[in-house]
């Protein structure tokens, strides 16, 4: 198994330095997407901007996967 960071961006970078152990790829996407679901369903605190990004590295600090939240007011004042 090996460990994996989920870091998020949203206007700062907060870095995960625990990580968690997973045995495929296919579960570090699961974990991902389902992870990113929960925090954007709940309100991302500290929102800062119009973008929003989880990343996810394994222990050498390569990028392995990532999902990207982006709104657009289309020309409106929201």
């Amino acid at each position: 198994m090996a460990r994996y960071f989920f870091h998020t961006l949203n206007g700062k970078m907060l870095v995960d330095d625990v990580g968690v152990e997973f045995a495929s790829m296919a579960e570090v996407r699961s974990e991902t997407i389902r992870a990113s679901g929960q925090m954007l369903s709940h309100g991302v605190q500290g929102w800062k901007g119009d973008a929003w990004q989880m990343i996810v590295a394994d222990e050498s600090g390569t990028i392995v996967f990532s999902v990207s939240f982006r709104t657009d007011h289309h020309g409106l004042n929201a």
